[in-house]
C-alpha cells in the first residue's frame, strides 16, 4: 500500500520527467522548424542568385549585340559617305567615329548600370537569407542535470519526512520521529 508521502514523491518525479520530455519535444520541434526555414531560405537565395546570373548573361549578350549594331552602322555610314564623295575622307571618318564612340559609351554606361542593379539584387537576396536565419528562435534543450536535481529534490523531500510516515527507506534520512 502506498502512502501519501510516496504518492507525492512519485507525483513530483513523474511530473518532472513529463515536463522534461515535453521541453525536449518542444526543443526538437523547434530545431526541425528552424532547419526547414534554413533550407527554404537557402533555396530561395539560390533561386534569386540563379535569376540574377541569368539576367547578367542576358545583359552581357544585349551589350554585345548593341555594340555589333553600332559597328555595322558606323561601317555602313562610312562606306556610304566615302562612296558619295562628301568632302575630306578623314573628316567623314572622324565624324562618324565620334558618333560611334558616343553610342559605345552609352551602351557601356547602360550595361554598367544593369550590373550595379544586379549586384544590389544579389546583396538583397543575401540579406533576406540572413534575416531569415536571424529571425529563427534559438533551440535550448532541457537539462538532464536539472531533471536529476528535480528527482533528487523529490527524494530528499521524501527522506525529510519522519520514518514513521514513510513506507520505504526507513533507514535513511530522519531516523527518528523527534524533530
Amino acid at each position: 500500500m502506498c502512502g501519501v508521502n510516496e504518492a507525492m514523491m512519485a507525483f513530483k518525479i513523474i511530473g518532472g520527467i513529463s515536463d522534461y520530455n515535453a521541453k525536449k519535444q518542444a526543443a526538437n520541434d523547434q530545431a526541425y522548424a528552424n532547419q526547414q526555414a534554413i533550407e527554404s531560405a537557402n533555396a530561395a537565395y539560390l533561386t534569386d542568385i540563379t535569376n540574377i546570373e541569368s539576367d547578367r548573361g542576358k545583359a552581357a549578350a544585349e551589350k554585345v549585340l548593341e555594340q555589333f549594331k553600332v559597328n555595322m552602322q558606323r561601317k555602313a555610314a562610312t562606306a556610304q559617305a566615302l562612296n558619295l564623295g562628301f568632302g575630306n575622307p578623314t573628316s567623314v571618318v572622324q565624324n562618324i567615329g565620334y558618333t560611334a564612340d558616343f553610342d559605345y559609351n552609352e551602351i557601356t554606361s547602360e550595361f554598367l548600370g544593369d550590373m550595379e542593379i544586379l549586384n544590389n539584387q544579389g546583396d538583397q537576396a543575401y540579406a533576406n537569407m540572413k534575416r531569415t536565419y536571424n529571425s529563427l528562435e534559438p533551440v535550448t534543450q532541457p537539462s538532464v542535470l536539472g531533471l536529476g536535481l528535480e528527482i533528487a529534490a523529490a527524494g530528499g523531500g521524501y527522506l525529510d519526512k519522519p520514518k514513521s510516515e514513510r513506507l520505504y527507506f526507513k533507514d535513511y534520512g530522519r531516523q527518528t520521529d523527534k524533530v
